[in-house]
């Protein structure tokens, strides 16, 4: 590469980036991620590749979407409880990169998490540079002070809301009592997924991460609504788990009711069974 030529390497943060378009009630591939990024990259100069940070035991077709866009896949798996860990990842892999690679001169960071601004302050002090490509809502006020920002919803042209006067269809009660019945069967059935991998779904795991990861509200109140609705109709039930670190504490946990006929419905354990079909007898008189 020519010496005057800046190296460009991408890091994203996927877990960050779905939140952030969930919150346009918007989804983005990877591939279409990697396009965007890699034109923002190019501005700054040569784009050498980069790679993906998430959990891919829990998105493989995801992160084989990242590695066919051009982007290495690193996995971070999350802890027990479900927490995400990509962003100590993303902290020490880019630190390397700014650190260890001289074809390195810019980083563009999928992500606006606050925990990054002490990898804005080294990068400089190497005479590196670290930019921002993430949704706007998602980015922290501390790193709009430290990074400069491109925002996604300009690199997709996502249309934002507008003033202005509008014809307001309210739905009827039928099409939201099947948008909630909706809802209700992709949180059971990813519910059962989870429990699955698990040893307990924690309480509030579930209402900051898990629901906000499946798409099933805007934000952690509107979570914790809906879990308190489905704990009134029988859906779900709280249950304690044993903290060893402060027994006097116990975690608060939620589980599926599996007797639920709602639950049972959504996991297709109320389909009939089909017996055996009858083979009709041979006819008297034939061999």
């Amino acid at each position: 590469m020519d010496e005057a030529t800046n190296g460009v390497l991408i890091a994203v943060d996927w877990e960050n980036i779905r939140r952030g378009a969930q919150l346009y009630h918007q989804s983005v591939t990877p591939q279409v991620l990697y396009e965007a990024m890699t034109n923002v990259g190019q501005v700054f100069g040569e784009v050498l590749g980069g790679k993906a940070f998430g959990d891919w035991s829990l998105r493989p077709e995801d992160g084989s979407a990242f590695a066919q866009a051009g982007l290495i896949p690193y996995h971070a798996p999350r802890t027990m409880a479900g927490k995400d860990r990509s962003d100590p990842s993303i902290l020490l892999e880019v630190y390397d990169w700014l650190r260890d690679r001289e074809d390195c001169k810019v980083v563009i960071l999928g992500s606006g998490d606050s925990d990054y601004q002490v990898l804005v302050d080294r990068a400089r002090a190497l005479g590196r540079r670290v930019i921002l490509c993430a949704f706007s809502q998602s980015v922290a006020r501390d790193m709009l002070a430290a990074a400069p920002l491109f925002p996604l919803e300009a690199e997709l042209g996502i249309q934002l809301s507008e003033h202005g006067d509008v014809q307001v269809q309210m739905p009827t009660p039928q099409e939201q009592a099947e948008a909630f019945q909706d809802v209700l069967h992709v949180f059971v059935r990813e519910m059962s997924k989870l429990e699955s991998q698990m040893y307990f779904v924690g309480y509030n795991m579930l209402c900051t991460q898990w629901m906000l990861d499946w798409g099933l509200a805007w934000n952690e109140y509107e979570c914790r609504r809906l879990v308190e609705d489905w704990l009134d109709d029988g859906i779900i039930e709280r249950h304690d788990v044993s903290n060893p670190n402060n027994p006097q504490y116990p975690t608060s946990a939620v589980r599926l009711i599996r007797s639920n006929e709602t639950v049972r419905e959504a996991l297709g354990l109320n389909r009939p069974t089909i017996s055996n079909p009858v083979v009709p007898t041979q006819q008297a008189g034939a061999y």
